[in-house]
């Protein structure tokens, strides 16, 4: 069954007692644990809930100052979501309390999702147009979860439009196609661009609120001190808010121009059958959240890495709003996960297993197992989450819940870094499937709270660990330094973008030529 060891059969007698005995102290031992490790501050709800407030009260100031300084562009809005808004955050002792927000700007041009890329066009663009002749709107495509246009099909489409018959390209059609594009990049919302604005007024706002500071605030300063760059993930700030470190990152969004997409939510997850061990002829119940209601969240842009991206952000806080509703554990037992890795995993192995992925194994585990049982104390749902994500480490993939065409463990790098991220990949399924044998063991083990005894699979699994742990130590090592220079040269990556960005309708020009 599912998380339990398959090799207990057969255990003598007396063995059988002492585990009894032992497995009757799991719910007090997990209560402790949960209490000193995971959320201790979460026991002083009066604390979180002014920290949260005083941030929030910070960033709405801060938001309110960049729209002062582009009204044009920036709503002066700030939407909290992520962890904090969903009430799973976690925090380590040397670890700042994180806050993420959407900072919403103004886009009035329609979008329509035309489909789903899988593999690179040549002339799509992450540039998003700002043109009202584009009637009903510009057609994008869905790459990953970027959001990209295809140039030359928009200009073609624009240009034949205006011609009453198909005919072929005149030397006066080049040239207005040669001016059009033009003019497009000039109007084009470019989400590195926004990025940089956004940096440039929220360093302005900072100036006015050192000037006038509230009391609670103290030490506030932008964390990316030199600009942005094409691969800067947000506009990130730290203070210390009632004398407790925080860091807040600021993202440009733009809101409701996409429909969710058609690939969610799976109707058909027999391709994911492995998940689960149903008999023949089980029904699949189906999970309790009200899809109409998330579907009417919908999704959003934000600006990342020179290109503009889908979020289910905000459709994630509704999900989870009721995702305990049965009075199960699910969200304890993601806490306790989610502190393992922070504290545990990340510092051993480097990070290639993250919150979000975590939390995408809750939404994965809650749709293939709705059951209340399973989920009834954190043990059982530990032992639900730790099977989906055993199986999703082993089979080197961790579907997005929304895009499930995305696989989180599928990276592009060179040969060298895609070989050491398996092994940290196969060393994590080591770590779960022993946490998944005996998660009160192995919290034990691992925060040395008691060292395990006697013969069993747990022993055996924990030996097969430590001696692949020791075998491929320098790998690991090799690997969190490769992560950390892996960086592209902020010079070399500005440069590309330039020409990218300006010479672009010289390239386009060309390739219809």
């Amino acid at each position: 069954m599912a998380g339990k060891c398959q090799s207990e059969a057969g255990v003598p007698r007396e063995m059988e007692e002492e585990q009894a005995e032992f497995h009757t102290l799991v719910p007090e031992f997990l209560k402790c644990f949960l209490g000193d490790h995971v959320y201790p501050e979460q026991m002083d709800c009066q604390s979180r809930e002014r920290e949260c407030q005083l941030v929030q009260d910070l960033v709405s100031r801060i938001m309110a100052r960049v729209h002062e300084c582009n009204v044009e562009l920036f709503t002066g809005e700030a939407i909290l979501v992520g962890s904090q808004a969903q009430d799973l955050h976690v925090r380590t002792e040397s670890s700042s309390s994180d806050y993420d927000f959407l900072a919403p700007i103004q886009y009035n041009t329609n979008l329509i999702l035309m489909g789903s890329l899988y593999s690179k066009l040549y002339t799509p663009k992450g540039l998003l147009p700002v043109w009202d002749s584009l009637k009903p709107g510009v057609p994008v495509y869905r790459w990953g979860n970027k959001v990209v246009v295809d140039y030359n099909k928009l200009i073609m489409r624009d240009l034949f439009e205006r011609k009453t018959v198909d005919v072929d390209l005149t030397e006066e059609d080049i040239k207005t196609i040669n001016d059009r594009q033009l003019q497009i990049w000039k109007n084009s919302v470019d989400p590195y661009s926004v990025m940089t604005e956004l940096w440039e007024c929220v360093q302005e706002a900072l100036a006015e609120e050192k000037r006038n500071p509230a009391p609670e605030i103290r030490n506030i300063r932008l964390e990316n001190t030199v600009g942005i760059t094409p691969i800067s993930p947000a506009v990130q700030l730290s203070a210390e808010v009632d004398g407790r470190a925080v860091s807040i990152d600021l993202v440009p969004t733009i809101r409701n121009k996409v429909d969710m997409s058609m690939d969610w939510p799976q109707q058909d997850l027999k391709w994911l059958s492995d998940w689960w061990d149903r008999e023949q002829g089980t029904e699949q119940r189906k999970p309790t959240w009200n899809i109409m209601e998330i579907y009417k969240t919908g999704t959003d842009l934000v600006a990342k890495n020179s290109y503009w991206r889908l979020t289910f952000s905000l459709a994630e806080t509704q999900l989870l709003k009721d995702i305990d509703a049965d009075g199960g554990c699910r969200q304890k037992a993601l806490r306790v996960l989610k502190q393992i890795n922070m504290e545990k995993w990340v510092l051993r192995y480097g990070k290639v297993l993250t919150s979000y992925h975590l939390k995408m194994v809750l939404f994965w585990a809650s749709d293939l197992n709705p059951e209340t049982e399973n989920w009834a104390t954190v043990l059982d749902s530990l032992g639900t989450l730790l099977k989906v994500l055993e199986f999703s480490l082993e089979k080197r993939n961790l579907p997005s819940y929304f895009l499930p065409s995305m696989n989180f463990f599928d990276w592009h790098r060179s040969e060298e870094e895609n070989s050491l991220k398996n092994l940290v990949l196969e060393v994590l399924r080591l770590e779960v499937r022993l946490m998944r044998c005996s998660p009160e063991r192995y919290l034990q083990l691992s925060y040395d709270l008691a060292k395990p005894q006697g013969p069993g699979p747990f022993i055996q699994r924990a030996r097969e660990l430590d001696e692949f742990r020791r075998k491929h130590q320098k790998d690991f090592e090799k690997f969190k330094h490769l992560k950390e220079e892996k960086q592209p040269g902020q010079g070399a990556a500005s440069l590309f973008f330039a020409q990218h960005r300006h010479l672009g309708s010289c390239l386009q020009l060309n390739v219809l030529r």
